[in-house]
């Protein structure tokens, strides 16, 4: 897990964990999923590189707050230098929809029961949720968390479960409270079987 953060250090986690969180659904899962068992793990060095490179390469849209956060990044590491492909990523005010459609399913297995369990071991859970999304055929979880919790953390938690019961590539959306969500994950929640409080 990550390091204890100094004030700095959690507004950069926090920017990066939302910033991941917009990219669920327009980058392909397992680049979601590496990238945020990176974060998770404190792996930032190559972070902004990985996320800008594959941005400008998959015609990925950031907002500029964005950009700003992934070029703070290295500067606060004290290693410096422009992430690779910055200047080539496409700058947009918003989060577009990605297309996806999703299904709500209310029959639950074993993997529901495991994250739902790892999850609710947190102080500061409200609410967890699993939609079936297509193309292609997914589960995808949702957690709602309390402003202040690391998300991340919790993330690479749920993300451990499932890896356990053979999913390649997990995904899994833990927001706080009160935060504006994609479209992604509104149209997900949409079609979502809640799990806790069930």
């Amino acid at each position: 897990m990550a390091p204890e953060l100094d004030e700095q250090g959690r507004r950069i986690f926090e920017g990066l964990h939302r910033l991941l969180l917009r990219l669920a659904g327009r980058f392909p899962d397992d680049l979601v999923f590496r990238t945020r068992t990176m974060l998770a793990g404190g792996d930032l060095t190559y972070l902004p590189d990985i996320v800008t490179a594959a941005a400008a390469e998959l015609g990925v849209t950031l907002t500029a707050p964005e950009l700003d956060l992934l070029r703070e990044v290295p500067v606060a590491l004290g290693v410096g230098g422009e992430p690779t492909g910055a200047g080539q990523v496409t700058v947009s005010a918003d989060t577009p929809p990605t297309g996806h459609f999703f299904r709500r399913d209310d029959e639950t297995d074993l993997s529901d029961d495991l994250v739902t369990d790892a999850l609710t071991e947190y102080a500061g859970v409200a609410g967890v949720w699993r939609a079936w999304r297509s193309d292609p055929d997914r589960r995808v979880y949702l957690a709602e968390v309390a402003p202040g919790v690391p998300a991340w953390e919790l993330t690479a938690v749920a993300q451990t479960e499932l890896v356990q019961m053979d999913d390649d590539a997990p995904q899994v959306e833990v927001f706080w409270t009160g935060d504006d969500l994609t479209p992604y994950h509104r149209a997900a929640l949409d079609h979502a079987t809640p799990l806790y409080p069930a």
